[in-house]
């Protein structure tokens, strides 16, 4: 008779919508496997009210390990901050003990995805980092990114470039692997919505030329956060576009952010402040606004392939590669209302209309969780070396 084969337990954490949205075409193909036992974790501010309840966005047919108790309410100061993440802590550690994964699933370089490898390491869990070796400068995000490339086991890189920095940092080329971003195809695929019932749906005329903006805290300028806001308020106010805005993340000073965007821009039929609209309206969005402006990487990593102009503003983005559609300026409202209005200009539209996004994914989903079954939780994958280089 013959053997039945054990299926693969993996966990993947998830600490907000920004990663969510980047692991759903991974986690999808992931669930499909018969190979595979996929469990999601998710961490506090998934159940935030302030930013929407993300949960509720998690697509169904996921199994979430869902704590007993309600999570700590996610508060914007250093020491909450803090609290929520020792109780997430304690809550992965335990889903580790009960359930024994094979693999655990990280991704990117927010403060709390440091809970994934901390929790592992007491079990000898290998833990699998996907777009480490990016470079962000003006953020925290740096500290951690290269901290958890440091504590996983294999790497799926965005850029040859970053797989060469993960050999700076140390790592064996064997366990570094260059894929792109998957989820940039999977947006592509979404199903385009009328703009007039896109319009009616977000509740704001789109058929007029309007900004798509995101603004999230730089923790390295946390005192310069309110300078900041006001110049870029103003700077979108002085174009006399329409803006659909949508919140910061969870980083330290959102609660500031959130005030002065709602004192500002709320009860204007010119501006929309979403605090969560998903994958299928922020695509959308971005098909059909006129450019992005702020300082979030989607605008680095998603908006070429729609052939958008990025506003990058500040420092935020620092060291990270940027296509040709993104116009870097300083944080002054004079500074960004002229790159808006350069960004409007036919001949920097036409530069960029033949544009190719180089963070697209190169590798067939398929064949990265092929990768992915074929790690065995051996001494080779768990015993790390460090290459001089």
């Amino acid at each position: 008779m013959r053997k039945k084969s054990i299926k693969k337990k993996i966990f993947a954490l998830s600490v907000g919508r920004s990663d969510y949205d980047r692991y759903f075409p991974i986690l999808s193909e992931l669930k499909k496997n018969l190979g595979i036992d996929l469990y999601l974790i998710l961490s506090s501010a998934h159940y935030a009210k302030q930013f929407g309840k993300t949960i509720n966005f998690i697509d169904k047919k996921f199994k979430i390990l869902k704590p007993k108790k309600k999570l700590t309410n996610f508060s914007d100061n250093s020491l909450n901050q803090t609290k929520s993440f020792s109780n997430d802590l304690i809550f992965l550690t335990r889903c580790i003990e009960v359930h024994r994964p094979d693999l655990l699933i990280v991704l990117g370089d927010r403060y709390e995805m440091l809970l994934g490898p901390i929790a592992a390491m007491p079990f000898n869990l290998p833990v699998v980092h996907f777009y480490g070796g990016a470079v962000t400068e003006g953020v925290t995000d740096e500290l951690v990114r290269h901290a958890i490339t440091k504590m996983s086991h294999y790497h799926f890189v965005l850029l040859e470039t970053y797989k060469k920095r993960l050999i700076q940092l140390g790592e064996e080329k064997w366990r570094i692997k260059k894929v792109g971003m998957h989820e940039i195809k999977f947006l592509k695929s979404i199903k385009k919505i009328d703009i007039r019932q896109l319009s009616q749906e977000i509740g704001i005329d789109l058929k007029k030329p309007y900004l798509l903006v995101t603004f999230h805290p730089v923790t390295l300028e946390r005192k310069k956060i309110r300078l900041q806001m006001r110049s870029m308020i103003k700077a979108i106010k002085k174009t006399k576009l329409n803006a659909v805005i949508t919140y910061p993340n969870a980083d330290l000073d959102h609660t500031e952010i959130i005030k002065m965007l709602r004192k500002s821009l709320a009860n204007n039929t010119k501006y929309k402040i979403i605090k969560n609209c998903g994958s299928k309206y922020y695509t959308n969005l971005m098909r059909n606004c006129l450019m992005m402006v702020g300082n979030s990487s989607s605008g680095i990593v998603e908006a070429a392939s729609f052939k958008i102009p990025a506003i990058n503003i500040g420092t935020r983005q620092d060291g990270k590669f940027k296509p040709k559609n993104v116009i870097d300026t300083k944080s002054s409202w004079n500074d960004i209302y002229k790159n808006i209005l350069r960004a409007k200009n036919k001949n920097f539209l036409n530069k960029i209309k033949k544009i190719k996004n180089p963070y697209e994914s190169t590798l067939p989903v398929k064949r990265l969780i092929a990768n992915i079954l074929n790690l065995k939780r051996n001494d080779k994958l768990l015993r790390k070396k460090f290459i001089n280089f």
